[in-house]
């Protein structure tokens, strides 16, 4: 039931938008960023962590319009009545965010790699591994993780405009917990993750050991939030009805 759903959500999303901006964002973004780090004057460190922290804090934002089209989507055929006439919804909500998982970890990987091969063959910079783009990249991916499975719940359960309106809030939150406003709080607020995790990777990279604890400490924190939300959006999506959807 599940590779069906799988299946046909993918089907339903070629023709949306969304799987040509997984394609065409990590090009335009690392672009722009090889083309101002081309002349600017920035150390090769805070080029790598400035990258980073940007694609981090926009990630929200994206995640909030993803999850919008896909309700919106739903929404405009037939009113959800694909999606009302399942016996079982949990296997349909539950493709949905695993199928804009994958088409996520696919996009940041890209735009990792995209960036990786101009920092190391256009601008000559080589002070991290290719390793190390990679997995800053995954660790981002996986800081989103919980925001894809709240976001999918809001898109369904009050609209399009509710979800890119959180995915907004977001990304600015996110933002605000890379300054020394978040320092202490930033572990325990899902939405600053995309943006934070990757940043402290990447300050044990370039070593500074006192980061090392502040990725043990979250790790926990994130598994079980991450586990907890798994577990509430199955029971909500068993019990959709599709009765609070709207603008």
């Amino acid at each position: 039931m599940f590779r069906k759903n799988l299946y046909a959500d993918f089907l339903k999303m070629k023709g949306l938008s969304v799987t040509v901006a997984h394609i065409l964002i990590p090009v335009i973004i690392s672009g722009l960023f090889l083309a101002y780090y081309s002349f600017s004057a920035w150390s090769e460190p805070a080029k790598i962590i400035a990258f980073y922290q940007a694609v981090g804090t926009g990630f929200p934002v994206l995640i909030g319009i993803f999850t919008a089209s896909i309700a919106e989507q739903e929404q405009n055929a037939g009113v959800c009545q694909n999606l009302l006439t399942l016996q079982k919804k949990t296997a349909a909500f539950l493709s949905k965010v695993v199928l804009l998982l994958i088409f996520s970890l696919f996009s940041v990987l890209l735009t990792a790699a995209i960036f990786c091969f101009g920092f190391y063959k256009i601008l000559g910079c080589r002070t991290i591994s290719i390793v190390t783009y990679m997995i800053a990249a995954w660790i981002m991916w996986c800081g989103s993780i919980p925001l894809y499975i709240w976001q999918m719940l809001l898109a369904f359960r009050f609209g399009k405009g509710v979800s890119v309106g959180a995915g907004i809030f977001s990304g600015l939150v996110s933002a605000l917990m890379l300054t020394n406003l978040g320092m202490f709080v930033w572990k325990y607020i899902p939405v600053s993750w995309t943006g934070r995790i990757p940043y402290t990777y990447l300050k044990i990279v370039l070593g500074e050991a006192g980061a090392i604890g502040e990725i043990r400490s979250v790790i926990p924190i994130v598994c079980v939030f991450t586990v907890l939300s798994v577990i509430y959006y199955l029971f909500w999506a068993s019990r959709w009805e599709g009765s609070k959807i709207s603008e």
